[in-house]
């Protein structure tokens, strides 16, 4: 990803302000089966996506205050996250 949102030796977190207004928190940490691991959280609830080389997010999972979510909408807002980080949405 060619946006730098700050870091820890875990990874990065940090707020993002969405032209539409929400609010999110983002987090990049490494992972074992991609170049990077994107977890978004906003309202009580995260997405997971991992980032390839190629920077292209694939949808992986889902949480919300109860758990994982078995068929999990994704927010129109989240393609301001990628669009913002610069990253592809397969």
């Amino acid at each position: 990803m060619s946006t730098t949102i700050g870091s820890s030796p875990n990874g990065t977190s940090r707020e993002l302000r969405l032209l539409s207004g929400f609010v999110v928190r983002i987090e990049v940490t490494s992972d074992a089966d991609y170049a990077a691991r994107l977890d978004v959280h906003h309202d009580g609830r995260r997405w997971v996506y991992g980032i390839d080389s190629n920077e292209k997010a694939t949808f992986i999972d889902a949480f919300d205050t109860d758990g994982r979510v078995d068929d999990p909408d994704e927010p129109e807002w989240m393609r301001e996250v990628f669009l913002e980080l610069e990253v592809d949405r397969e």
